[in-house]
Parts: structure tokens; C-alpha cells; sequence
């Protein structure tokens, strides 16, 4: 009897984890397949509800879902109940459980520990980054100076090891910076870079540069830095990561990262 899984959000459609999923599950000689749901806003309880009655085994959930689903779920991990967020749902015996596998699925794609880490951004993404970074690593986090940045430095006080900064005096950490983040959606939709090239300039020679935004051409930050000469990739890696941890959980099976990876490579990025 074929497994159904599945990524829930709303828009979905131009995803790549049913092509990186199936695959894996080819490997794995598991009897499964991998499918897209498109729902509404307002019918997420019942739409979801539906395909756990239909026998659904598990699903990926990304925006704007991953704290909306919370509610509808039976147990939570205890990182996703920290953090307020899911993006991996395990269904058995007809329980649902929910869980967070973004941070762990990024620093899967790094592979040397950083003594410094320049992480940008407060969001869901960048909560699990953090959350999930080794304990070796020096996490700084900014943010722009609005309205909500005390609001947002007490929720992510006690995920950090010092206080928020503001991004306007970032330059000073970025001397020192053996990995820099992009956390943010700055750059998904415009052709914007929190950070010029002149400052990738002030960065160590090795530092890596990551942003989690995955586009056909290179976003701006990206570009930004390469212009530096540093070495900057996007976030089609840690897309792979979490996808990775995800089929773990759902199959008790560790997939193979490279090969989902090539399985998006040969139908095209984008």
C-alpha cells in the first residue's frame, strides 16, 4: 500500500521538495509518494483534519502555517514548543506530531563550527537557526531598529547569549565573522542586500556567507559578498537539510542529502 505525504502552505506550487522527496523515497525502496496541498488561510483545520482522516503518514508545512497548525496537532517536540513553530508533522495511529527541523537542517550544511556567527533577523527561521546552533559557536543576532525590536528582544532572550543587536552597528562584528546569515525575506521579492559589498570587504577571507533565500539567479546579498571574493551560496542546501531530517522522521531512514540534492539539479533549480 503506497504512503502519502505531503508539504501544506499556501502558495505552494512553486516548490521543489516533492521532486527531493520522491526521490529519497526511491532510493529507500519505500512505496510512497510525495504530493503539494495548496489551502486556503481560513480552511487549514479543515483541509488538514481531511488528509489525516485520508491517511496521510506525515508533511512538510511552511508559510504562513507553521505556527497556525499548532493548534490542530496532538504532541509537539520540545524545540517547536520553545520556538512556537512547526515544519514537520509525523502522523501514526492517527496522532499528530509536530516538529521543528529548519535549524538543524541548516547547520547540517556547514561543515566547519564557526567561532562567529552573524545571524540576521528574528523570524521563525532564524529562531530555529539559532536555537539549534553548536555550543561552541558565538551567535550574534540584529535586527533593523523599528517599533517591535524590544518586543522581538525579549522573545529571543532566551534563545541568545547576549542582547539583540541593531543592525546599524553590525559592522564591528563582521571583523570577526566566520559565518554570516541572511534570515530574513529581505531580497525575496526585490533586489535589496542588508549588507553592501564594501561591508563583506571588513570580513575574514574565510568567512562563509548564507542566504536561506533560494532564487534562479544569485539574491543580492549573495552577490554582494562574492563581490567581495567571499565564498556565499543560497539556501537550496539547507532546503535539502531540513527536507532530509524530515523524511528521517516520517521513515526512520537517513536519505541520501547529495542525491535529493542532484534530483532538484536535474529538473532545474527554479
Amino acid at each position: 500500500m503506497t504512503n502519502h505525504y505531503g508539504l501544506i502552505g499556501y502558495p505552494v506550487q512553486q516548490s521543489k521538495s516533492p521532486v527531493m522527496q520522491n526521490e529519497a523515497f526511491r532510493l529507500a525502496n519505500i512505496d510512497a509518494d510525495y504530493q503539494l496541498f495548496a489551502i486556503e488561510p481560513n480552511q487549514l483545520g479543515e483541509k488538514f483534519n481531511e488528509l489525516v482522516a485520508n491517511g496521510m503518514c506525515g508533511f512538510n508545512v511552511t508559510m504562513p502555517f507553521k505556527q497556525a497548525i499548532i493548534p490542530y496537532l496532538d504532541e509537539l517536540s520540545e524545540l517547536s514548543k520553545t520556538l512556537g513553530v512547526v515544519n514537520t508533522v509525523v502522523v501514526k495511529d492517527g496522532r499528530t506530531f509536530g516538529d521543528i527541523t529548519d535549524g538543524q537542517g541548516f547547520w547540517s550544511t556547514i561543515k566547519k563550527t564557526p567561532n562567529n556567527v552573524v545571524v540576521l533577523g528574528t523570524g521563525g527561521a532564524a529562531q530555529a537557526i539559532i536555537a539549534s546552533a553548536p555550543s561552541e559557536s558565538q551567535v550574534h543576532v540584529f535586527n533593523r531598529m523599528t517599533p517591535t525590536f524590544r518586543e522581538k528582544e525579549r522573545t529571543l532572550a532566551p534563545l541568545l547569549q547576549e542582547s539583540l543587536h541593531n543592525i546599524a552597528y553590525v559592522d564591528q562584528f563582521l571583523l570577526k565573522a566566520d559565518l554570516i546569515i541572511n534570515a530574513t525575506n529581505v531580497g525575496m521579492q526585490n533586489n535589496q542586500s542588508l549588507l553592501s559589498p564594501k561591508q563583506f570587504a571588513l570580513t575574514p577571507n574565510h568567512v562563509q556567507v548564507v542566504d536561506i533565500i533560494y532564487k534562479l539567479n544569485d539574491t543580492q546579498f549573495v552577490a554582494a559578498a562574492k563581490k567581495a571574493n567571499r565564498q556565499a551560496t543560497d539556501g537550496l542546501a539547507m532546503l535539502v537539510g531540513q527536507g532530509a531530517l524530515s523524511f528521517e522522521k516520517w521513515t526512520g531512514i537517513k536519505p541520501d542529502q547529495n542525491a535529493m540534492m542532484a534530483a532538484i539539479l536535474r529538473e532545474g533549480r527554479y
